[in-house]
């Protein structure tokens, strides 16, 4: 009975460091070098490191859809996102559009949505096609382009955007405008129920939240225990070039055992307790 309870702890021992080596890394903190762009969108990373989503630069820059994000999962048990950003150039006669949306997703969810007024994020029917918004998501929008048909509160604004739906929980119009006043700094905390943002021009955070909404279990939107994170960014009739310029998410560790532990450790206690049972069977008889 003995050899036996020592060879199956052994075999679920091996099993254990198997399934954990073979486990997809959460990680708990990424930086913009984490982010990659998506193969196939306009996003491209710049020689000096800088994440570039659109560029007004092209023979035609217009309809433009950028994405990029995480190389791994990260925890959104609670977190802290900090990065800057800026927009530049337009298209003469149109003006200049759209801006980007920094993006926490399911990792099985689409990177991207509409061009124009979906930031490369959300549901919209633009010049260019009807698109879906991405799933499972909570998007962060910085838009400076005024679009009424989804509730926009002006022409240059942040506001809080849950599963790739571009009618906002919450808006706060933003003033100048984020155009050619860059770089601008971006704060997105999570509590584990209030989601909170705030911008400036300056790298100091602002005292209190500009933006918050009560999202609750974020792992519920999400419907997964980790998640994607990055941007999206796009141009329609107006047209500029966004860049993200830094970046740095951070969650905070839970201090508990990874799950393959705990299993190992529940069927190992049931063993000991089955063996330690059957001796005092024996000395019994």
């Amino acid at each position: 009975m003995k050899k036996q309870l020592y060879a199956t702890l052994f075999m679920l021992g091996c099993f254990g460091i198997t399934s954990q080596a073979h486990a997809v890394p959460v990680l708990n903190s990424v930086t913009l070098d984490d982010i990659a762009p998506t193969p196939g969108s306009s996003a491209t990373k710049l020689p000096d490191g800088v994440l570039q989503l659109t560029d007004n630069s092209l023979s035609d820059p217009a309809y433009q859809i950028g994405s990029a994000y995480s190389t791994s999962p990260v925890g959104i048990e609670t977190f802290n996102a900090t990065f800057s950003f800026q927009y530049s150039g337009t298209y003469p006669f149109h003006g200049s559009a759209d801006g980007i949306v920094f993006v926490i997703k399911n990792p099985g969810s689409p990177a991207s949505g509409g061009d124009g007024g979906g930031l490369g994020y959300g549901a919209i029917a633009t010049g260019n096609g009807t698109y879906t918004g991405i799933p499972n998501s909570v998007g962060i929008e910085f838009d400076n382009w005024y679009n009424p048909e989804v509730g926009d509160p002006s022409g240059n604004h942040i506001g809080i955007n849950v599963n790739g739906s571009m009618v906002s929980q919450g808006t706060v119009d933003i003033s100048p405008e984020f155009n050619g006043q860059g770089p601008w700094y971006a704060w997105v905390d999570y509590d584990g129920s209030l989601l909170s943002v705030s911008v400036s021009q300056t790298n100091l955070k602002p005292a209190s939240a500009m933006l918050s909404y009560n999202i609750g279990n974020i792992q519920s939107v999400i419907d997964s225990p980790a998640a994607m994170v990055g941007f999206t960014g796009s141009t329609g009739w107006a047209t500029q070039t966004q860049q993200v310029l830094s970046f740095d998410y951070y969650d905070p560790p839970l201090a508990v055992p990874e799950p393959g532990t705990l299993t190992l450790l529940g069927v190992g206690g049931v063993l000991v307790s089955l063996w330690t049972r059957r001796n005092r069977q024996v000395i019994s008889d």
